[in-house]
């Protein structure tokens, strides 16, 4: 007697299996970087150009969420390779663009080689390296969730805010440090912040605060 051929498993059941191993895979990177907070590896730098990204995150879009005047002096913490950082130059007087990782600052550095208002800067925002009251807007795109104290880090920001500033915060669900909309409102109020701006999704959002 012959035995019958093993069935052959159908494009469903492949696809389901697929996206199961990514949603495990997905949970257990959550799990590690929120017990160990870190930036995003340059080798992960893919994921902040991912094409659908833009789909969410569109640079223009967030950069008119900004709200920047063109009279204002603007710290991007974070900048990573520089998806924003053009559309941010675009409309304020100057621009300082901040990250702890070399090769991120490279990229950008290339990328606004042509634009005399941005100033490409190497530091650490547990440690920012910005004189007191010199800014007048701080943006902070995924980035705040990559550090062990965070509460920390937005007071370095407070104290780089001039009279009248204000920081700007977004976080996205398909970024593995992501957190809830309130944790970082707890965050903001915790370092002395209020908050007066919300647009966006629960998934996708972007927060304005301003001292207290």
């Amino acid at each position: 007697m012959i035995a019958p051929a093993a069935a052959r498993p159908t494009p469903s059941h492949v696809a389901r299996t697929a996206l199961g191993g990514l949603t495990l895979a997905y949970l257990g990177l959550r799990v590690w970087v929120r017990l160990r907070p870190q930036p995003i590896p340059y080798g992960w730098a893919w994921l902040l150009e991912n094409p659908w990204r833009r789909r969410y995150r569109d640079p223009q879009k967030l950069a008119d969420a900004c709200a920047l005047r063109t009279t204002d002096t603007v710290l991007e913490a974070g900048c990573g390779s520089g998806l924003f950082t053009p559309a941010l130059a675009a409309r304020c007087a100057h621009l300082t663009v901040l990250d702890i990782e070399p090769r991120y600052l490279a990229q950008t550095a290339a990328r606004t080689a042509s634009l005399p208002n941005v100033t490409v800067m190497r530091g650490d925002l547990a440690a920012l390296p910005v004189r007191d009251a010199s800014v007048d807007v701080v943006v902070l795109v995924s980035v705040l969730t990559e550090l062990p104290r965070p509460v920390d880090a937005l007071r370095g920001c407070v104290r780089a805010l001039r009279p009248g500033g204000r920081i700007v915060i977004g976080e996205e669900l398909f970024a593995p440090e992501y957190v809830r909309a309130g944790t970082v409102d707890a965050w903001a109020q915790a370092a002395g912040l209020r908050r007066v701006g919300r647009q966006g999704t629960a998934w996708a959002y972007l927060h304005t605060y301003i001292p207290v």
